[in-house]
């Protein structure tokens, strides 16, 4: 029997499956029969323990608009606030539930980790969308057997899966053109299975000017793929991948500036190349490469052994104008990062599955970066000066044992379970580079002698991470779910470069970095409450969260007088906070060919004692954290007529802070999107072909997107800039498969 549904994903907790939306299925034999087949869809979330939103393909499409930013497809679950200078994704922040993790790389793919630090934000964007089969996000409290993240797992992970090479050979074609000369080419290309082997290759190039101020962004990205099933006793899978990014950077406000942002709206870099404020001296140049093997072993019939190893190599360097207006630094990306996470799975009954397994993980540094150069313009080009910082190039390393056990009696699901955590951080070892004069890092390390004073040792933290989550179903269509669990945030690497750049006044009270280091370099730990509700029946799905969270060693940046007037930004980990609120996501289809969903958050995450450093104490007891709006609300719907979807989307974001102290407010803003698609199937020759146009910012608001600001693991900035949203954009798309 077929049967005409609507498919739902959650724009809060699902998104808009918009490929099956209102087509013809063949049956399905649903274990509950009072359910319908819009069910079939979500029917693993309703049944989870712990706090998890799923999107597919077809609904990243909608809502990434370019294909290029994971932040963007994701930026409709409730608690993401996903924010950028451009509409293409570059230089975006993420927070999720209030939590800074742009650089925090929490975007694990296929179950592993991806690089984080300086250029975490830039792995938002290493990966085509049209490869990606689907998103799960997760957060709160998660089991020890899915995060995996060296930066940590506080507040979730951004768990991405490659779409699999294809049994049948095919070719899929995708090509974009929009505002501001933004163009995008993608080609994949499906072997088909050959003696069982299939595989896929796909490549990409992006392009586009800055829609202010002079400058462009050209990405290029290539992916291999390939499978095979020996004799139904290892699957082996291997992906490799290779995406190189440049781009210049958008001009960050000050809070002054961002207040008149009529006036300022347009203010950017300058085109006078013996400015440090030229366009060209500020831009980011990297190039990521990554293989990702598989094994899965299936030791018996109901027993398997997964092994996935994992490399990743970051090259590149960004330049940027700091707050010393004299020089133009140059940071330096050159890291390795290998591991591998392994687990052996074994189903004990038919109700109980018992899962083992070790994480390993080796990072070099970035995070924090090992070289920063300083750069003086003359005569219309870069004239190195000196080394603001230069270290040995030391690793991190991470050894980690979990154990998770999932038990399904009747109605009740159970969770629980327990990781292990050891985290070394690699020792600081800085140079004193006086009268250095080459510009070449290897040259630099012959030549430099160590500096005691900018030395710290390695340090070595133990933490035990317990997972406990129920999930009862208390109907057909309603289940509850409740869990606790521990997570961690990496510390605050940046206390080094920040002790660095005012080393002299450091040094001259004889302070050391290792008296800071001991001090002030904590690991964040959180524990984590989770209730909620799933309520899923044939038309209508509502999705209530209750959230509650503390926080020992929080990321704080504190202002400190240093001299000569110069306030610098001194990053800690000793401040404690507490997070709670809650989420909804709510979808409704009142006629079959109409979809009204909606989402909100409401967070009151705030510090519960005050903030000291260096004997400098700051009044922010039950003060909202920085860039932490307390209310999100994100609404829309969805509307088919025959083969045409338009989905209008709205987004309101509450009041916001930029600064520690609240000196610097920023007001509420409302923003309007929308997606037009238009899909033919079995055209000509070809399987399917898809038009697509999306429009971002159909108002033409002019407000401020994201704040950068030094209140986090992992800022990078040592003074709050906020940069302007993008205006009115359109980019239209025709993808092809045959």
């Amino acid at each position: 029997m077929k049967k005409k549904f609507i498919s739902v994903a959650v724009l809060g907790c699902l998104l808009i499956a918009q490929k099956t939306y209102g087509v013809e299925l063949p049956s399905i034999t649903v274990s509950a029969p009072k359910k319908t087949l819009i069910n079939q869809y979500t029917k693993t979330l309703d049944s989870q323990t712990q706090n998890q939103y799923n999107l597919d393909n077809s609904s990243l499409k909608t809502f990434s608009n370019t294909n290029n930013s994971v932040f963007n497809a994701i930026n409709m679950i409730p608690s993401v606030n996903a924010q950028g200078p451009d509409a293409f994704g570059n230089d975006e922040t993420l927070r999720l539930r209030g939590i800074d993790s742009t650089k925090a790389g929490i975007i694990n793919i296929n179950g592993v980790p991806t690089p984080n630090g300086p250029t975490g934000s830039l792995t938002a964007n290493v990966f085509d969308l049209e490869n990606i089969e689907n998103i799960t996000v997760y957060d709160g409290a998660i089991k020890p057997n899915v995060g995996f993240n060296s930066f940590g797992d506080f507040p979730g992970i951004i768990d991405l899966t490659i779409k699999q090479p294809s049994d049948k050979f095919g070719i899929t074609l995708n090509q974009s053109f929009g505002s501001f000369d933004y163009s995008k080419s993608f080609v994949r290309v499906d072997s088909g299975d050959i003696n069982g082997f299939r595989a896929f290759a796909s490549t990409s190039l992006a392009y586009a000017n800055k829609w202010k101020g002079n400058g462009d962004f050209v990405r290029k990205n290539a992916m291999f793929g390939l499978t095979k099933n020996f004799d139904n006793f290892v699957d082996f899978a291997l992906y490799l991948g290779y995406n190189s990014d440049f781009h210049n950077n958008y001009y960050g406000l000050n809070y002054n500036q961002a207040s008149n942002i009529n006036k300022n709206y347009a203010l950017d870099y300058n085109n006078n190349p013996n400015s440090t404020l030229y366009y060209n001296y500020n831009k980011t140049n990297t190039r990521d490469y990554f293989v990702l093997p598989t094994f899965t072993i299936n030791t018996s019939n109901s027993s398997k052994l997964v092994l996935k190893p994992y490399y990743w190599s970051v090259r590149g360097n960004g330049y940027y104008t700091g707050n010393n207006p004299h020089f133009v630094q140059k940071f330096l990306y050159n890291s390795n990062i290998f591991g591998i996470v392994s687990n052996f799975e074994w189903k004990i009954a038919k109700n109980y599955t018992f899962t083992v397994g070790y994480w390993f993980h080796k990072q070099q540094m970035p995070g924090p970066p090992y070289a920063i150069e300083n750069f003086i313009p003359k005569n219309g080009a870069l004239e190195f000066s000196n080394w603001a910082i230069l270290a040995d190039h030391g690793y991190h390393t991470i050894n980690s044992p979990f154990i998770n056990v999932e038990a399904s009696i009747g109605r009740l699901k159970l969770d629980t379970g327990l990781k292990y955590l050891m985290y070394k951080t690699s020792a600081i070892s800085g140079y004193n580079t006086n009268g250095i004069s080459t510009s070449n890092a290897d040259e630099a390390l012959k030549l430099a002698k160590p500096d005691p004073f900018e030395t710290a040792n390695s340090k070595f933290f133990r933490n035990y991470l317990p997972y406990l989550g129920i999930n009862y179903q208390l109907s057909d269509y309603v289940n509850i779910f409740a869990n606790y669990g521990r997570s961690f945030q990496a510390p605050n690497f940046n206390l080094w470069p920040s002790y660095a750049s005012n080393k002299k006044v450091f040094e001259s009270k004889g302070i050391t970095l290792q008296s800071l280091w001991d001090k002030y370099f904590n690991m964040t730990t959180a524990n984590n409450f989770d209730l909620g509700l799933r309520y899923n029946n044939e038309n209508l799905f509502f999705y209530p969260t209750l959230f509650y969270s503390t926080i020992n060693n929080i990321g704080t940046y504190a202002p400190i007088n240093v001299g000569n007037g110069k306030i610098a930004e001194m990053p800690s980990n000793t401040a404690k906070a507490r997070s709670y609120g809650i989420e909804i996501s709510a979808g409704y289809t009142p006629v079959r060919d109409l979809l009204l969903f909606a989402s909100y958050s409401y967070n009151r995450f705030y510090y519960t004692e005050n903030v000291s450093f260096m004997n400098n104490f700051y009044d922010v007891k039950d003060k909202q954290i920085i860039n932490v709006p307390k209310n999100i609300i994100k609404t829309g719907f969805t509307y088919k007529y025959d083969t045409v979807s338009i989905t209008p989307y709205f987004s309101y974001i509450g009041k916001r802070y930029g600064d520690l102290l609240h000196t610097q407010s920023l007001p509420s803003v409302f923003l309007a999107n929308l997606n037009i698609d238009y899909n033919l199937k079995n055209l000509w020759k070809f399987k399917d072909v898809n038009f697509s146009l999306d429009f971002t910012n159909l108002l033409n608001k002019r407000y401020i997107s994201a704040i950068n600001s030094p209140d986090s693991n992992f800022s990078m900035y040592s003074q709050t800039t906020y940069q302007v949203g993008a205006p009115f954009s359109v980019v239209g798309s025709v993808s092809v498969k045959f």
